[in-house]
């Protein structure tokens, strides 16, 4: 038994470990989807560069309004023929008759599923947005469930974290599926349960609180004016997500909606965008 704990101990030792690279994200071009006129959109616009100071440096911005598409389809082919570094929009587009319950509406939907552009979804719902908070955008927080590894999804927390703000990388490991890691150990008998369990947690912790460390010494580099905060822990995702972000007032949450082996939104990322309508999000 005591063999089969080093053995298992030594293959999470040879695990590769992972450092944070920053590459600056390029955000020349915006476009705005609205379901309603074009000066909406123009409001729109210019409630986000006040909002997300880093965006004033953007050079394009353009406004589709709701007059100009009906359908998912003419939506993404007008999206298509003008390529654009940023979308930014509401949760359901030209759905103002019906009353949605548990969703993103078809549009927000598809364009975060269908494009490679990351997509910033305003808070509130279309037709009933909700005030973009006083002030300006300088707490942003960085969730993910494999965090390890994640240049991509880190960088453009990075690049939209004002001067002088402050950034969470946040961590959180699903308690119920280490749940059933635990419960599968604990069905072997060569293993030594309660110890190999314990070996697991404090492994797959260590991995996330060791990268997110090479986050912040390599962010305090690049950017010696942005704050970092860590936090890597077990628990329940969204209940957690949702202490941190109002216990640490963030302006601006962060994260992945793609699996690579599924089209669908990821579950966390899902459940996430739909119950927390109140925080700003940029779904990548």
């Amino acid at each position: 038994m005591p063999d089969a704990i080093d053995e298992f101990e030594s293959i999470f030792r040879r695990a590769e470990k992972q450092s944070f690279e920053f590459a600056d994200i390029p955000i020349e071009s915006v476009t705005i989807v609205t379901d309603g006129e074009a000066a909406a959109g123009e409001q729109t616009a210019e409630a986000v560069r006040s909002f997300v100071r880093p965006l004033q440096r953007a050079n394009s911005w353009r406004i589709i309004s709701g007059a100009e598409f009906s359908n998912v389809k003419t939506l993404l082919e007008m999206i298509d023929t003008e390529q654009t570094d940023l979308i930014v929009t509401y949760r359901h587009l030209h759905e103002r008759d019906m009353l949605p319950v548990h969703s993103l509406g078809v549009y927000l939907d598809m364009l975060t599923q269908t494009t490679s552009i990351p997509v910033l979804v305003l808070p509130g719902l279309s037709h009933d947005p909700a005030p973009l908070n006083d002030g300006d955008c300088d707490r942003v927080m960085i969730v993910a469930d494999h965090i390890s590894g994640d240049n991509r999804l880190i960088n453009y927390g990075v690049k939209l974290c004002r001067t002088g703000g402050s950034l969470w990388l946040c961590h959180v490991e699903d308690d119920r599926i280490f749940q059933r890691y635990a419960a599968a150990i604990r069905r072997i008998p060569e293993l030594d349960s309660d110890d190999t369990i314990r070996l697991l947690e404090s492994q797959l912790l260590h991995d996330a609180r060791q990268f997110l460390s090479s986050c912040e010494k390599v962010i305090s580099t690049s950017h010696a004016d942005i704050t970092v905060h860590s936090h890597a822990a077990r628990g329940h995702h969204l209940q957690d997500y949702r202490r941190l972000i109002h216990s640490e007032n963030i302006d601006l949450l962060v994260m992945n909606t793609k699996d690579d082996d599924q089209l669908a939104m990821n579950g966390r990322a899902y459940s996430m965008s739909v119950e927390l309508t109140d925080v700003p999000m940029l779904l990548l």
